[in-house]
């Protein structure tokens, strides 16, 4: 128990080195809104080095939606490292709108989803010459990684915006029990970017509503 708290100690030293009383709050809590539309509740936590040359955040995220048509579950867990490029800061100069900073950054992203769907698919049956319907299961885990670049706005010294764009390339594997039952040539079955199941690159995007602690 001594020596975790020596390193925890260490790490909150070395962390909060070089540190200006501008920027005294080195943590940072924050949501992501457009998730909600994706039935997914995300939320971020990040972590600032120096005075704000960089940081890292770990961004957990709960996916549930229940109707007649499916049922969805699952998690998705992210991790970013950033690189802070520039800063303007109120304390030195006239910042927009007065803002207390907005910081320029760059970084690096990686996350993971295990995803589960079970839902009520109709197709027309060629064979049989009749409409059919059943009941099927999507199982999806995947892996991403890429790069972003972004901009984080301190609207006041306690409330910030963060908005980032970028892309990488992701790996998937799934199983859809409706490749067994349905002829593949009965229905489209090319997944979108934004599918869960999807495999290539593709974008990122994100915006996220956060507080400074």
């Amino acid at each position: 128990m001594k020596y975790i708290s020596t390193i925890i100690a260490l790490f909150m030293c070395f962390s909060g080195f070089g540190q200006s009383d501008h920027f005294s709050n080195r943590n940072a809590l924050k949501i992501s809104p457009v998730e909600f539309g994706k039935a997914q509740f995300e939320v971020s936590y990040e972590h600032y080095f120096g005075d704000r040359s960089s940081s890292f955040s770990i961004s957990p995220s709960v996916i549930l939606k229940e109707n007649n048509q499916e049922s969805i579950e699952g998690f998705q867990i992210g991790a970013q490292y950033r690189f802070y490029l520039s800063h303007v800061r109120k304390d030195e100069r006239r910042v927009f709108l007065g803002f207390h900073n907005i910081g320029l950054y760059t970084g690096l992203y990686g996350q993971y989803l295990d995803y589960k769907e079970d839902y009520q698919y109709m197709w027309y049956d060629n064979q049989q010459g009749e409409p059919m319907s059943g009941e099927f299961t999507k199982d999806v885990t995947a892996m991403e990684g890429g790069a972003i670049i972004g901009v984080q706005i301190d609207i006041t010294n306690r409330i910030l915006l963060d908005f980032f764009v970028g892309g990488g390339i992701r790996y998937s594997d799934y199983v859809d029990t409706r490749e067994a039952v349905v002829n593949p040539g009965d229905y489209y079955n090319e997944p979108g970017i934004f599918d869960p199941e999807y495999q290539g690159v593709k974008p990122k995007i994100g915006f996220q509503l956060g507080i400074l602690f």
